[in-house]
């Protein structure tokens, strides 16, 4: 009985190490732009939260957290979440006598990714998610007479996916600020402000869109040993 028991036991981890061998399944490498690049990747939309009202820590502790946009709901394809920024903003002032523009410059770190199995990146049966490492975010704001009166975002974020040696790279070359808390409420259907433990429980930041994005996916190629007899049979 107890071998009967050891055997059934031994096979019953063998079945439930080939069943999760076979969930991990590794995302398709290549470029993927965003529809109005002429690409599959639906548009966005983002937050970012503040730990205080006017930005007052700085870019101290502040959470991205970021969602793909049909038209009609967020991260149905995509999404990007939960990166924080321990280091304050850094800020260069191009103004003059009030008009011009000022650059903050932040970088989040951690936090993680989804994709959709319905995009050209997987095999129409999983979904994909990933670790992310380190996320750069540059805005560029106008303004006039010292008021604000428009935000370019540049975003740049890499990763690795769960399950595999695969990376993901995430660049936004054309977001906009589109808003933030010292001036109104958070539109309905934008991303949540998010604390730092993911939880939506914020009040304060700033949301925009985002356009011109593009994913690369990159996987290492297996690299495969020859033998000594392998080689001479090549050449024979």
């Amino acid at each position: 009985m107890k071998q009967r028991y050891t055997m059934y036991a031994i096979s019953a981890i063998a079945t439930f190490a080939l069943a999760t061998a076979a969930w991990a399944v590794d995302p398709v490498p290549g470029t993927y732009n965003s529809t109005d690049l002429g690409g599959p990747v639906l548009l966005g939309r983002g937050t970012q939260s503040w730990v205080a009202p006017l930005n007052a820590a700085h870019g101290v502790g502040d959470v991205l957290n970021s969602a793909s946009w049909n038209g009609a709901a967020l991260g149905t394809q995509w999404s990007f979440s939960c990166a924080v920024q321990a280091a304050a903003q850094t800020v260069t002032d191009h103004r003059i006598a009030g008009t011009g523009t000022v650059v903050f410059d932040n970088t989040f770190n951690g936090g993680a990714f989804f994709l959709s199995k319905t995009g050209p990146w997987s095999d129409g049966i999983h979904d994909l998610t990933g670790t992310l490492g380190a996320t750069h975010v540059i805005a560029t704001v106008q303004y006039v007479n010292n008021q604000p009166v428009g935000s370019r975002l540049n975003i740049d974020s890499a990763g690795l996916f769960d399950g595999s040696q695969c990376t993901l790279t995430f660049v936004i070359a054309n977001g906009i600020g589109l808003g933030d808390t010292d001036s109104g409420a958070l539109p309905a259907n934008y991303p949540a402000f998010l604390a730092p433990d993911c939880s939506p429980t914020r009040a304060y930041g700033s949301w925009g869109d985002a356009s011109q994005i593009t994913f690369r996916v990159d996987c290492p190629v297996p690299v495969h040993s020859t033998t000594w007899g392998r080689v001479k049979a090549i050449y024979r």
